[in-house]
């Protein structure tokens, strides 16, 4: 799925879509978008080459279950979901879409808990979150999922963040620094 030290980027802003259009990236992550001008943004993207990640939680107008899932898939033609909700993406996966949950690492209580919710798990990819912080967990993670796709999202604002979290052991990360696309 991602090639290693695939840095995918992660498009809040409509002004910054050709960057990431040109970006060496084979994703883009249309993290904050609104179902009115979702089908153009894919259309947009599909046409320059591009796999289209959305963020289910961050899509304006657009209900967070299997029928919004069912929606990205048939009407909006996306090509994975990212979320923390484990069922809505047990649903893309039975989509053919791709499929990455998001963990936050707050505490010990939440890596506990996001150990124990992947123990099961079969999703094509994690996103750890925060990307500096999950560096030090790696580890553990991977002892549970080690055949899945690890990537690391927030505040990799600097180029010798992301090489950490690659040297670390991660696949991908997503940014919404256009200047490291």
């Amino acid at each position: 799925m991602f090639s290693d030290q695939t840095v995918i980027p992660s498009t809040r802003q409509l002004k910054d879509l050709d960057s990431a259009l040109s970006s060496k990236s084979e994703y883009v992550l249309l993290s904050e978008a609104h179902i009115g001008n979702l089908k153009e943004l894919t259309k947009r993207c599909h046409q320059a080459g591009k796999k289209v990640l959305v963020h289910l939680d961050l899509i304006e107008g657009l209900t967070k279950d299997a029928k919004g899932v069912k929606w990205l898939k048939e009407m909006f033609k996306v090509d994975g979901v990212i979320s923390p909700n484990q069922r809505v993406l047990n649903t893309a996966m039975k989509l053919d879409l791709l499929a990455i949950y998001r963990v936050f690492l707050l505490d010990s209580r939440s890596l506990e808990q996001a150990l124990k919710s992947l123990e099961n798990s079969n999703f094509d990819g994690v996103e750890v979150l925060p990307g500096p912080f999950a560096i030090h967990y790696v580890d553990q993670i991977q002892s549970i999922i080690p055949n899945t796709h690890l990537l690391a999202g927030g505040f990799l604002d600097s180029k010798d963040k992301i090489e950490t979290v690659f040297r670390a052991g991660f696949s991908a990360v997503t940014t919404s620094q256009k200047e490291l696309w």
